[in-house]
């Protein structure tokens, strides 16, 4: 059963799908890893090394870089579009799209303010079919996120048990090298 405030005047239900962006549309880890070994000025790192695989857990890349280098990437790598010019997940667009043919599709996603207009522009870029959008800059608990949603795709481990813990909300863990 939904909450009243979830079931308009004609009595229709609306299901509500909160989608994560990072390890669910978007490849963050390889578009990180391409800045770090090509944008970075007289970057050290190569295809051949670490940041030429993909990320094997959760803390890889700063596992493989300099925290000098990690840093730039969350300055001047965010300046440079770090979330504006990434790689979109095979079959991510196709998959949202029929996620709304059965719902409402919302953005629910951590990013730093810096990356407010950027992350904006990417998913215009994407047209999807979107009902809202939840960009999180304060790192706020996902579950903060009202209105609920019946659904909820995500590929960290810690937001998926506040999600399931703090919503009435399903939950679904992406499956991904990192979790």
């Amino acid at each position: 059963d939904l909450p009243a405030e979830r079931v308009p005047a004609g009595g229709a239900v609306t299901v509500r799908i909160g989608v994560d962006i990072d390890g669910v549309l978007y490849e963050w880890s390889k578009t990180a890893r391409y800045m770090l070994r090509e944008v970075l000025p007289n970057s050290p790192y190569t295809k051949d090394g670490p940041l030429g695989r993909e990320s094997e857990h959760w803390d890889y890349i700063p596992d493989h870089v300099s925290p000098e280098h990690w840093r730039w990437l969350w300055t001047e790598g965010v300046r440079l579009g770090l979330f504006r010019y990434g790689h979109i997940y095979p079959g991510a667009i196709q998959a949202v799209r029929a996620l709304a043919e059965v719902g409402e599709v919302v953005i629910i996603t951590h990013r730093p303010k810096a990356a407010v207009n950027d992350t904006l522009a990417w998913l215009a870029y994407q047209q999807l079919p979107l009902a809202g959008v939840h960009l999180l800059t304060n790192m706020e608990p996902k579950s903060s996120v009202k209105p609920e949603c019946d659904f909820y795709i995500d590929d960290k481990p810690e937001n998926c048990v506040d999600l399931a813990g703090n919503t009435g909300g399903e939950v679904v863990l992406m499956d991904r090298p990192w979790n």
